[in-house]
């Protein structure tokens, strides 16, 4: 169980004026696909820093956050929190106020947790633990330092997509399997690689790198908002409306459905001159 309220973080940072609804974008394509709190996926992508972070969890959770590497550590009290305790819940004890009755202070991760202030609370003896925020990285600095408890705080390095140029594969995003696999086929008979892409790998891509998806797979990508750096291939209906709508996401090319190879081939070849420039039958062939 958690405590503080459940108000959104991406709303919290955006009344801060920390991101706009772009950057929260990309931060939930990057949760969702590998997993990790929002925050940390805001971090990773530069978005925001950790003391941003923490200083929105502390509005969100309504607990205090500190900046634990300027605290003064306090061995002793390593005595009322064992190592299997701060181990197990990641906590620090700060310091032991005493008055009327004695409160425990304790920096520990966000999400605070009740399951870990009442480990605290039981082995420690003291009836108030009175917790605060600390990032993930000043903690594993504490921990450290007073348990030698050795924690890996690097963030895993992110590229999703191929190396960008003239010969790296064309993303293809948001087709359904059996379609991917037929136009990657096709495309393949003329030496143009491809790669069925994720939202996160086509968030990241660079000017040189080519995404073909359908017209609206890419609005609810992008809302209307966010941009991608590759060049955009899209795919819809022949109407007047689906062009519009291409063009408002900032399409550079276009091919309506059903598709035709050679106007596919066409639209790839005008986006990646250095392509094989032979015909091509449709997909379906």
């Amino acid at each position: 169980m958690q405590l503080g309220s459940k108000r959104m973080l991406g709303e919290i940072l955006m009344e801060m004026g920390l991101i706009d609804r772009a950057q929260l974008r990309l931060g939930l394509v990057h949760h969702h696909e590998t997993r990790v709190p929002l925050g940390r996926a805001l971090v990773r992508e530069g978005v925001c820093t950790e003391s941003d972070i923490l200083r929105a969890l502390s509005q969100q959770l309504g607990i205090e956050a500190i900046e634990l590497e300027r605290q003064p550590l306090e061995r002793k009290l390593t005595k009322l929190v064992p190592t299997r305790i701060a181990r197990r819940h990641r906590v620090v004890p700060l310091r032991l106020e005493k008055g009327e009755r004695e409160v425990l202070h304790i920096a520990l991760p966000a999400p605070a947790s009740l399951e870990a202030l009442d480990a605290v609370r039981a082995v420690s003896g003291k009836p108030r633990i009175e917790p605060h925020l600390a990032s993930d990285t000043a903690l594993a600095q504490a921990l450290t330092a007073l348990y030698g408890i050795q924690e890996d705080t690097r963030e895993p390095a992110f590229e999703p997509t191929p190396s960008s140029g003239p010969g790296a594969p064309i993303l293809l995003y948001a087709w359904p399997p059996v379609t991917a696999t037929l136009i990657s086929r096709a495309l393949g008979r003329h030496g143009i690689p491809t790669k069925v892409a994720s939202p996160l790998e086509v968030m990241h891509t660079g000017p040189a790198d080519l995404v073909f998806a359908p017209v609206q797979a890419m609005e609810g990508l992008l809302a209307g908002e966010a941009r991608i750096g590759a060049a955009l291939l899209l795919s819809g209906g022949s109407d007047d409306e689906d062009l519009e709508r291409a063009h408002r996401i900032g399409a550079k090319g276009y091919v309506s459905n059903p598709l035709d190879g050679e106007m596919l081939l066409r639209a790839v070849r005008r986006l990646r001159p250095s392509s094989d420039d032979s015909s091509l039958s449709g997909p379906n062939g």
